[in-house]
């Protein structure tokens, strides 16, 4: 039996490799079949956590909302951020949807989002700052007096 090669042609293999590559990264980045909507969304948005002396610091990736779409709270020994993605440009999704529109690919999620952060040491909560600047949601939740390293003088003697 004579091999045949393809000469400049990809191996049918290619194509499928290439497509369990692209649903592989999919279900990775994707949201969580139960994210969007009413529910809360366990994963998003991603979010950074580290300590200092003083503080807690928070990053939180919010790409597209505005500063007035997000709600961050205190509630225990929680850090709590709420928020909501419109769907797109007006007449772009779902409801009220102009007739017109054409999706050819839709992969960020929309709707209300909530994510509950668990804080590893209690914080000042009337002291917690959050800014929102380039998509990212910075805050910074200084640590509660009791928790504060004290430098403790030595004498002598």
């Amino acid at each position: 039996m004579m091999r045949t090669s393809r000469s400049g042609c990809a191996h049918p293999l290619d194509d499928l490799c290439a497509e369990v590559d692209r649903l592989w990264t999919n279900l990775i980045a994707a949201p969580p079949l139960h994210g969007w909507g009413n529910q809360p969304r366990a994963g998003f948005p991603a979010v950074n956590v580290r300590e200092t002396d003083d503080a807690l610091l928070v990053e939180a990736e919010l790409p597209g909302l505005a500063s007035g779409d997000v709600d961050v709270s205190v509630a225990g020994d929680e850090l709590v951020l709420k928020g909501e993605r419109a769907a797109g440009p007006k007449g772009s999704t779902g409801e009220g949807a102009a007739p017109d529109v054409v999706w050819h690919r839709r992969e960020r999620g929309h709707g209300g989002f909530q994510r509950r952060i668990p804080l590893p040491v209690p914080v000042a909560a009337e002291l917690v700052e959050a800014r929102l600047v380039d998509g990212v949601l910075s805050i910074r939740c200084p640590k509660a007096p009791e928790c504060q390293p004290r430098k403790v003088p030595v004498s002598a003697g």
